[in-house]
């Protein structure tokens, strides 16, 4: 009883592992091609596409160094303008520096050094004790003293043009007359400001500058934008960021959260055109 027990159970499991189902072994399809593709061809596609994309992040990557020549040498223009400032209070003149920015400028594009810069009007409106001295300084640390010669002489022409005791490189190039309407219509999406903002949690002021930004309106007959700066950029530039970068005017006053507005470069031009072209280096 035991082994035909035994027996039968053996019957039962070779059965079982005869009639057991295992998965089916399906033969890889072959690629089909249509007719006129062939792996030759796939081939030279292959290449052309590498050779295309290899060619567009070249272009890619040179625009984007040739930008940053172009914004670095109109960045070198822009420099910090101290000035010992005097006001009287009860009776009393009390002495205090004031930190605003300034910008190297030119009218000619091919001077590579200028010895004029502009910066706000109200940076000098407590300028009052001449025999101590304005100084400009460049990113490089190079100083000079400089003199006010004209300026908008109230915050309603907040600008100002200063001559410097020697000459320096790297100038901005002002914005070409006649195309300054146009330029600033074409700066309204491609804005750059730059200035020396003050900064509690360092004692040394550096470069900052707002870009992509671009006009947003009228402020009487100042021009506002959403470039964003705080105190202490007041007197920096705004240039208009496109193949060529140029000086569009000064940053006059911004409430550091959303805005900034600048006197453009055509309500004073008329005004510094004359010391510019006397003052003229090559």
């Amino acid at each position: 009883m035991y082994s035909y027990q035994n027996l039968r159970f053996s019957e039962r499991l070779e059965n079982a592992q005869n009639t057991r189902e295992y998965p089916r072994e399906y033969p890889r399809k072959k690629l089909i091609l249509a007719p006129f593709i062939t792996e030759t061809l796939l081939i030279k596609l292959h290449l052309t596409l590498a050779a295309v994309l290899f060619i567009v992040t070249a272009v890619l990557r040179a625009d984007f160094v040739n930008a940053s020549e172009r914004y670095g040498t109109a960045l070198a223009s822009v420099g910090q303008l101290h000035v010992p400032g005097q006001r009287f209070e009860n009776g009393y003149a009390r002495h205090y520096d004031e930190d605003c920015s300034a910008t190297l400028i030119t009218d000619d594009e091919r001077s590579k050094s200028s010895r004029f810069i502009v910066s706000a009007w109200h940076c000098m409106e407590f300028y009052r004790d001449t025999s101590k001295a304005l100084t400009f300084e460049t990113a490089m640390g190079e100083i000079r003293t400089a003199n006010l010669i004209t300026s908008g002489g109230s915050m309603y022409s907040d600008w100002a043009l200063l001559s410097l005791n020697a000459p320096l490189p790297h100038p901005a190039v002002l914005a070409m007359e006649e195309r300054e309407e146009m330029e600033e219509k074409e700066a309204a999406d491609t804005l750059l400001m730059a200035g020396y903002p003050r900064r509690a949690s360092s004692q040394r002021k550096v470069l900052e500058t707002a870009r992509n930004c671009r006009i947003t309106g009228r402020d009487d007959r100042d021009t506002k934008s959403n470039c964003v700066l705080q105190k202490g950029a007041s007197g920096g530039a705004v240039f208009q960021a496109g193949q060529k970068i140029r000086y569009l005017g000064v940053i006059s006053r911004g409430d550091g959260e959303s805005q900034s507005i600048y006197v453009p470069l055509k309500r004073f031009r008329a005004r510094i055109s004359a010391h510019l072209e006397r003052g003229r280096l090559p």
